[in-house]
């Protein structure tokens, strides 16, 4: 599914109209039902009980709100609609204040001022619906419009905004002050762009996105420059495992990691492979740990290699490490290595000389070794190198702020992936993945459940395991991310996200893989 700006949403919508014969008051119909679905998929059964408000303007998105409420109303939900229109509504909208007037509906109207009365009913409410203003904003908010969004933000309700929270720029995803603070977006027909930036992260909440009945030509384009993927997607990547597999032919994977501090470290990595399907998994790790890697590894190969006194990886196990990786098809090198002097300069010069896997995975401390001096070589004999930084991480690896990465992440994306020639997966809200001249690929998956110590080390096992599966390398790192983003959603216990640990996420990885769409690959 193709993310789109304003300018190609106006033609999209227009070819549906004028080339399909789509109206657009039945596309205003299924985004109003699936809406209200929606809706009730956050209230939860039996929500007969509950009290919704719905807040809507005079454009197409205020008709989005309006037939929402009039599907509630046929739920039996208690449903008031308060509708602040401008000089005029929308003819669609109109209609459809018409049809909703037959109904049990209460439907409060005001133009042109924002009645102090209408914030009670809010504040009574058990959910809010945002159907304000939609990607059409263009310059100021109507002061009527502000004082209706700073009374949303203020309620203390559940937020759902419909299409996009009203006061959020649809192209860059800069908020108009005030912005909504919506728990979840439902956003209609194509992602768009500003949805997925960083800045929009704290108004958007938990995206999702209904194709409604566009047809499926427009929605999806293999020439799109930025690609939201989904569960759809990454389904049709999985590998099929044959009848005759056996263990060394399920793909095998290395963790190169850990040191005296941070031995946890490869051993989540380990098991974020393991649990993705991997058939073979190996941790590598200074020797100075062999005690405590030993009394929590069951199924992962132990191979302890030598250390420097201060109990990392040191400058002797460079020899043992190229052979080892030569066995396997997947190498994560990082997770938990530390950064002595003497570990950084046996990372870059193993980056230098691997040949053995087909798929290199370079995470946390890795990523700090090779942001010293220039790139390492890539030939062919070289393995795909796969990077994992975090924003700070590409900060480092770029030589810039961590704002200046936030603030354009796809600029930085690109910029990793020509200077490293490497498929880039950068990690924070919608991880971005690319690689040198490739679409940017969006995750559409995950939660603020993931923030919390360790996860990045189960993902680069995640990632590695799909690429020693036989899946190529970019692919392998977005259905990693959109898994383990699953995982992590599974994994959570309260609707915050609190008190996830990554070993839990690790271990939801194939419930995460079970709730894929099976897709006919034939």
């Amino acid at each position: 599914m193709k993310i789109v700006d304003t300018p190609e949403l106006q033609i999209l919508e227009k070819q549906t109209v004028v080339k399909y014969g789509v109206s657009v008051l039945s596309l205003m119909e299924r985004a109003g039902e699936r809406l209200a679905a929606r809706v009730q998929d956050v209230l939860g059964f039996p929500n007969t009980a509950s009290r919704v408000v719905i807040l809507a303007g005079g454009g197409k998105n205020g008709g989005d709100g309006l037939v929402c409420a009039r599907y509630l109303s046929q739920a039996r939900v208690n449903a008031t609609v308060l509708l602040l229109s401008g000089s005029s509504l929308a003819a669609e909208t109109r209609r459809n204040l018409a049809r909703l007037r037959k109904t049990q509906v209460s439907v409060k109207i005001s133009t042109g001022v924002f009645p102090q009365a209408w914030q009670k009913e809010m504040h009574q409410a058990d959910l809010l619906v945002d159907a304000l203003v939609g990607v059409g904003l263009q310059g100021a908010l109507r002061p009527a419009t502000a004082q209706a969004i700073a009374a949303i933000n203020d309620s203390g309700a559940r937020v759902v905004a419909a299409d996009i929270p009203s006061g959020l720029h649809a192209d860059t995803g800069e908020p108009a002050k005030p912005t909504v603070r919506a728990d979840w977006t439902i956003t209609f027909g194509w992602p768009k762009r500003g949805l997925l930036t960083y800045a929009a992260g704290d108004f958007v909440g938990r995206l999702t996105v209904e194709p409604l009945n566009f047809p499926g030509d427009l929605l999806a384009d293999q020439t799109a420059e930025r690609v939201f993927v989904d569960s759809a997607r990454v389904a049709a990547w999985l590998p099929r495992r044959a009848a005759s597999a056996h263990k060394r032919s399920a793909g095998k994977v290395l963790v190169i990691g850990g040191s005296s501090q941070y031995h946890g470290a490869p051993l989540l990595a380990a098991q974020g492979a393991a649990f993705s399907g991997c058939g073979y998994t190996a941790i590598a790790y200074p020797k100075s740990l062999d005690a405590c890697m030993r009394a929590h590894t069951l199924e992962e190969i132990a191979l302890p290699l030598p250390c420097t006194p201060r109990g990392a990886l040191g400058a002797a196990a460079l020899q043992p490490l190229l052979n080892l990786a030569a066995e396997y098809e997947s190498v994560v090198l990082g997770p938990g290595l530390g950064r002595e002097p003497q570990t950084q300069t046996l990372v870059r010069s193993l980056m230098k000389r691997l040949r053995g896997p087909q798929v290199l995975v370079v995470d946390a401390d890795a990523l700090a070794a090779i942001s010293q001096g220039k790139p390492p070589r890539t030939t062919v004999s070289h393995p795909t190198l796969l990077l994992t930084p975090h924003a700070g991480e590409a900060g480092t690896l770029l030589g810039r702020s961590v704002a200046t990465i936030n603030r354009d992440r796809e600029a930085a994306a690109r910029d990793l992936a020509q200077r490293f020639q490497a498929v880039v997966v950068l990690k924070g809200p919608h991880t971005l993945v690319t690689a040198p001249n490739k679409p940017f690929w969006y995750n559409g998956s995950g939660s603020p459940a993931l923030a919390t110590a360790g996860t990045g080390d189960v993902l680069s096992g995640c990632i590695a395991a799909w690429a020693a599966q036989k899946v190529p390398a970019r692919e392998a790192a977005a259905l990693g991310v959109f898994v383990h983003g699953v995982a992590g959603d599974l994994a959570a216990r309260n609707a915050w996200g609190l008190g996830v640990r990554a070993r839990e996420v690790a271990e939801r990885l194939p419930e995460a893989i079970g709730t894929l769409e099976y897709a006919d690959r034939r």
